[in-house]
């Protein structure tokens, strides 16, 4: 805990000057939570989908549901899946095609 104390520290301000959020940052030093069960990636070639499905249980607070280790082909199909069924539910949009 003691290594990541400096960024901490850092990051509010750099939030600050860079003037990318809606919000004001805090002035104060972020704080930090270890878990002792948080999901690890089990290999290296998984990272992008591994993230994906992360944020997404962080983004329904069901990180504690996420399975430990993560079933990354079953979890790439289902994203296959649902961008599928998205694509013939979505709403009809004006799209246009680019040219060389």
């Amino acid at each position: 805990m003691e290594s990541i104390q400096p960024l901490l520290n850092i990051i509010p301000h750099l939030l600050r000057q860079s003037n990318v959020l809606k919000f004001e940052a805090p002035d104060s030093p972020l704080s930090c939570r270890l878990c002792k069960e948080t999901p690890q990636q089990t290999n290296g070639g998984d990272c992008v989908i591994f993230i994906i499905k992360y944020a997404e249980y962080i983004h329904k607070k069901k990180i504690s549901t996420m399975p430990n280790p993560l079933d990354t082909k079953l979890a790439r199909h289902n994203m296959a899946v649902q961008l599928y069924k998205y694509a013939f539910e979505k709403p009809d949009i004006q799209c246009y095609e680019a040219t060389k």
